[in-house]
């Protein structure tokens, strides 16, 4: 039997808390979140795992949590998925380490995995995995791009296509609400880290819009740099590439909407002079949240695309996916391909199919012909 701690209970925590009862069927999951209506809601959810499934208040901010050290000490948690804000994770990871548990996140932010990757020595003193930056993109795209590129003999590039649109569009952006707007604003607000002509290389997010189309009912549209989504790969294979890039799909128009925000200095984070209290980005981000579609059937569209050499021919290698909203479980397709993958790879961990201690990279150690198998 193995226990698991799932922190939030959102969109993505409460699909990561679904796929762990129903595929590893001894396992207890203990499930937190700060919101009590959250918590009601799940409880009522996943009531057929009642047993199984134990929830908890989850106050992050306490001091040293000693509450939730007390729970996952208690019941010999094995395994902690970290399921809320990016900002977190840094603190988390520290805390996992002390208490000699694995942890997973669903990273986005380049900086504070950077943070976590300097607690290597102690994650492997203390004989856990810890592995940030899990998920859709970064996670499980980037994982088969990796996979998929140890397959040439040499290599010449690699483009990354990933995004998540609603099935029927509405309001000017044609977008919706398929996870924390503060990561979607931190996707466009940070660089983006990329390879060209071999090297890494630093671009600013919203920019290099393309063109690019699905099939139908899709159609054209349009793909642009965006932060966090190449994660560890340029760091891999800088000098073993000539291109690596990531780019975010949307409707067309949406990127020019975003960079006008950002040009404007109405996704900034500093002081609002009329009111210091606030800032530009908080005030765009409650009327995101307050104003775009939610909860209405989504899809996430991706593409991998690499280009390279083997036995002395060039040949160009694709992997497509077209995930739909699914009813029967009312996950979105978004939540579907950030929790599951997750999910699994939460499971190697516990179940002794991934050994690697320390801060580790997803695309060097999680096995993926069989995270493929799951899938």
């Amino acid at each position: 039997m193995v226990n698991y701690a799932v922190l939030g209970l959102g969109l993505m925590g409460s699909a990561l808390c679904y796929d762990l009862l129903t595929h590893d069927p001894t396992s207890h999951v203990y499930g937190f979140d700060k919101d009590p209506l959250q918590r009601e809601k799940q409880q009522t959810y996943l009531e057929k795992f009642k047993t199984r499934f134990h929830i908890q208040n989850l106050d992050i901010n306490q001091k040293e949590q000693d509450f939730l050290k007390h729970v996952l000490k208690e019941n010999e948690v094995t395994v902690v998925f970290g399921a809320i804000d990016y900002k977190f994770n840094f603190q988390l990871t520290q805390m996992c380490i002390e208490l000699g548990c694995s942890f997973v996140d669903l990273g986005g932010n380049p900086t504070v995995v950077q943070q976590q990757q300097t607690l290597d020595k102690e994650a492997k003193k203390a004989g856990v995995t810890i592995i940030p930056d899990l998920g859709l993109a970064p996670g499980m795209i980037n994982i088969i791009a990796a996979h998929a590129m140890r397959k040439f003999d040499s290599l010449k590039e690699c483009h990354l296509r990933v995004g998540g649109l609603p099935q029927d569009p509405k309001t000017i952006l044609n977008y919706q609400q398929v996870f924390a707007i503060r990561g979607l604003t931190n996707e466009y607000l940070e660089n983006a880290r990329i390879i060209r002509d071999g090297k890494l290389t630093i671009v600013p997010s919203l920019t290099e819009i393309e063109s690019l189309s699905f099939p139908d009912p899709w159609g054209e549209l349009e793909a642009f740099n965006t932060s966090g989504g190449t994660s560890s790969l340029p760091d891999i294979y800088e000098g073993r590439i000539e291109q690596l890039t990531y780019k975010t799909i949307r409707f067309p128009g949406h990127a020019q909407f975003f960079a006008f925000l950002k040009e404007f200095g109405l996704l900034s984070s500093e002081e609002f002079p009329p009111n210091p209290t606030l800032s530009p980005r908080e005030v765009i981000e409650y009327y995101l949240v307050k104003n775009l579609p939610q909860n209405q059937p989504d899809a996430v569209l991706a593409r991998i695309t690499i280009i390279g050499n083997f036995g002395n021919k060039e040949i160009k290698h694709t992997y497509e996916l077209i995930d739909l909203y699914e009813p029967e479980t009312n996950f979105s397709a978004m939540a579907r391909t950030t929790a599951y993958p997750t999910s699994i790879i939460g499971q190697f961990i516990a179940h002794g199919q991934i050994t690697s201690q320390g801060v580790i990279k997803s695309e060097e150690h999680v096995p993926a012909e069989r995270l493929l198998e799951e899938l």
